[in-house]
């Protein structure tokens, strides 16, 4: 966005458009929970998520207000960026690494209907309940982000989690997909079943399905385009080099 940036939560959602590149930044920011420190022109700003940890720069990337991000950035931090400003970014932070993605939106929006042949083997959960968590893979950050989402999709098999979808990130019309199989049970359709779930029941809501995969990650990728996504936009992810991320 151009111009002069809002300093609170509220105002700086109602000023950023409800679009896929969007989404996670104005999903924190519509929860309560953002904190949003703003350059001193006005002109760009960070919403950061001191919980994850990882931050969403807004506007000009000021090269005073990224820097004292990078002196205090805690480990596993990540800063997302928007096409516009990747440049820029990268010039204030030039020891951080930088990961590109392609943001993906469905090529026909998701219906309610799509559901009518759900998966018996699935179980959704809206809000996630703690005796399902209990069941999820703690491998990776799986059951962390599945606990802090609105709503989650389970794949299951023979009484165990193999896999799991899960609407992290939310906002008046879209969710953010967050998308996991326990390894062993990978190829076998079991994300792509929760997936489909999950889609039917976020679009009972009236919100659509927002995929983003680093341009590295081939498997991500090709699972979005199987499922009937379409690239709508690039972002970064700029990380402190060298730690654990």
């Amino acid at each position: 966005m151009s111009g002069n940036v809002p300093s609170s939560p509220g105002a700086l959602a109602a000023a950023l458009p409800d679009a896929p590149s969007w989404v996670e930044a104005r999903s924190l920011l519509l929860s309560g929970k953002a904190v949003v420190s703003r350059a001193a022109d006005g002109a760009g700003a960070l919403v950061l998520d001191p919980a994850l940890p990882a931050g969403y720069l807004v506007g000009r990337a000021d090269p005073v207000l990224l820097r004292e991000l990078a002196a205090g950035a805690p480990e596993r931090f990540e800063l997302v960026v928007q096409a516009d400003a990747i440049r820029a970014a990268r010039a204030a932070l030039p020891g951080w690494t930088v990961a590109t993605a392609t943001v993906f939106s469905p090529l026909a929006p998701w219906h309610a209907t799509n559901d009518a042949g759900r998966d018996p083997d699935v179980v959704i959960c809206a809000p996630p309940e703690e005796r399902w968590l209990e069941r999820v893979p703690e491998a990776g950050d799986i059951r962390f982000y599945a606990a802090i989402a609105e709503a989650i999709a389970l794949r299951v098999v023979d009484g165990a989690v193999v896999a799991v979808c899960a609407a992290g990130d939310v906002t008046e019309t879209l969710w953010d997909v967050g998308i996991d199989t326990l390894e062993g049970y990978r190829r076998q359709g079991h994300a792509a079943a929760a997936f489909r779930a999950l889609a039917a029941h976020m679009a009972a809501a009236g919100k659509q399905p927002v995929w983003c995969a680093e341009d590295d990650n081939v498997a991500s990728t090709a699972l979005a385009a199987r499922l009937g996504f379409e690239p709508v936009d690039r972002i970064a992810i700029l990380k402190p080099r060298g730690r654990l991320v």
